[in-house]
This record gives C-alpha cells, structure tokens and sequence, in this order.
C-alpha cells in the first residue's frame, strides 16, 4: 500500500535529529507522487522547500530521476540523438557560445537533442530564444522535432513537451522565490535516452553530486562540469574539471585556460553578434575561447580522447565551419 505524502514531508521534515533522507524508492515514490498532481499545493510546497534547505543528497536525485524518466511523454522514446545537452541555466553575463559548438557537432554527423526550460521574469537569455536568430526554428510538438533531427541533425525542445509536471515545477520559483531540486532533474532527464549526456551546473560541489548520480546510469557517458552561469559552456578563461562518467565509474581531465586575458561582461547580449563570429565578420574575445573549450569538452565525452587532441580537433573543426550559411541552416 502506497504510503500517504505526509509521511515523506516528516521524513525529511523532523529537525537535525529525528529526520532523515530518502531512501531512493522512497524519493522514486514521493516524486511520482508530486508529478502525477496527487498531492496538495501546500505539501508539494512544503517538501520542495524542506529539500532545498538541507539539499539533496544524491540517493534522493537518482529516486526522483527515475520517477521523472517514467513518466516522460512516451512517443519522446522515438527520437535517437546521441548526445543529450540540458539548457536550462540561460545566461547572464554573456551570450550562449555553446550553441555553436553544438551546431558544429551537427554539422560533422552528430546528432544532438537540446532541451529547456524558461523561468519568467529571470532576464536571463535562453537557448530557446537564441537558438531562430542562428536558423534552429522553433519546434511545437514532439512529431516536428523528430524531423528536425533528422533533416538537421539537431533539435531544441521545450521541457513543457517532455515533462509538463516538471516543467510546472521549475516555473514555480516566481512563487517561492528560489529554485527547487527541478532544476537539477531536468539536467539529468536525458528524455531520448541518448548514449551520451551533458550537464554544466553553476554552485561548487554540485558537479560532485551530479557525477555520483550518474554513475548509477552505466548505460549512459556522461560528461558534467561547472559551466559559465550554470549552462553546459566550458568558460576557457579558467581551468575548467570535467567530471566523465562511463560504466558507472568517473574520472576527470582538466580543461585548460586557452585565453590570453579576461573578457568584459557583454553588455548588449545580442543574438546577431554570434552570427557575426561565426561568419567571421568579427572576433570575440570570450565567445571563440569559450566555443573552441566547450566544443573540446564534448570531443572528449565523444570520441573517449585526451584534452589536448579533442583541442586540436575543435580549433580544426571550427576553421572548417561554413562561413556562408548560420549556424544551423
């Protein structure tokens, strides 16, 4: 018999000393719960916010993953990228120099699913916003990003046609004011089940969590790091550790600086920009460091190579881009 949802917030919910963690059918079972909309507004609440307080621990996201995978739109199991790319940060500070690195990948014979989400009122720019300014157009049903895939080799879709509860719960933060463990799943769903997976995140140690819950997918190499503003951009203005997870055991490399100095913040964030550098209109101080890092990064993941080949690789494959058409025409 399925225990009632009060029990799970008590769990967690009793204080230093009488509460506790999940057990990962425990967390499995309350986020199936809170996914199927058979709990109340105010527990769904309470026992998001009682995890983000004391943060959960990796049994508890590996429970909550598969409870989310379960219940993921069924015909999504008819796409077949192989590489996943969760974008759910948006940036900040500077513009999303990931996405042509993406749109190189696709462009050598890699087919590679994107997906997001959008929190209202957060002024971050988005993938999904960039992404029809670099000829990616945008896709309203799981039907139409299987034919992109298959004409592009490339697809950007919404979290709110993979998951829609999930979604729901990520745009909950205009109502809590913070973000919830939601964020963290959506990074981890690999809604396609592709063979490969990224995951750049944003606070210190969360890569750690997220290596640790990926190893309990052996099925799945995946690649995490720190990326710029918490999106899967390697920031090639620091050293950067790539947590790589294969048959359930990680190891790391090391990302090097490739940049001679420091870029300012942009100001404008304009989308056009990115096609300016691509076509080779003009230069970027962060945007060719960050794309040629980040592209490196996925190289790595990809074709199991050292850091200093998957660099040469990058710098040879961005030389080789077509200046003639956008990123993803």
């Amino acid at each position: 018999m399925q225990q009632p949802f009060s029990d799970y917030i008590k769990i967690i919910g009793k204080g230093q000393k009488g509460g506790r963690s999940l057990t990962r059918d425990e967390a499995y079972h309350a986020m199936k719960m809170v996914l199927a909309n058979e709990v109340t507004g105010d527990q769904r609440g309470a026992f998001l916010m009682l995890l983000r307080t004391r943060e959960e621990t990796p049994e508890e996201v590996i429970g909550f993953v598969d409870a989310c995978r379960e219940l993921i739109e069924p015909e999504v199991k008819t796409l077949t990228p192989t590489l996943d790319i969760g974008c759910y940060a948006g940036k900040r500070r500077q513009l999303p120099w990931y996405l042509l690195a993406v749109a190189v990948l696709a462009k050598n014979g890699y087919s590679v699913m994107l997906h997001g989400a959008h929190e209202p009122g957060s002024g971050r720019l988005y993938a999904s916003i960039a992404l029809p300014t670099l000829g990616l157009a945008e896709v309203d049903s799981i039907a139409d990003a299987k034919l992109q895939l298959a004409e592009k080799g490339v697809t950007y879709l919404d979290l709110s046609y993979l998951l829609p509860a999930l979604d729901t719960i990520i745009k909950l933060r205009e109502v809590f004011g913070l973000r919830s463990c939601a964020n963290t799943l959506a990074r981890l769903l690999n809604p396609a089940a592709a063979q490969y997976g990224v995951q750049g995140v944003y606070h210190m140690h969360l890569d750690h969590k997220h290596y640790r819950v990926n190893e309990n997918y052996p099925s799945i190499d995946a690649l995490c790091f720190r990326g710029d503003g918490g999106d899967p951009e390697v920031n090639g203005e620091r050293e950067t550790e790539l947590f790589i997870t294969r048959n359930g055991e990680t190891k790391t490399m090391i990302m090097p600086v490739v940049a001679d100095k420091w870029a300012l913040k942009d100001k404008d964030m304009n989308v056009s920009d990115m096609l300016d550098v691509w076509a080779g209109r003009t230069n970027s101080l962060y945007g060719e460091q960050a794309i040629l890092s980040t592209l490196a990064s996925y190289l790595v993941l990809l074709q199991r190579c050292d850091v200093a080949d998957a660099l040469r690789q990058a710098r040879q494959l961005w030389s080789l881009r077509d200046v003639t058409r956008k990123p993803f025409a």
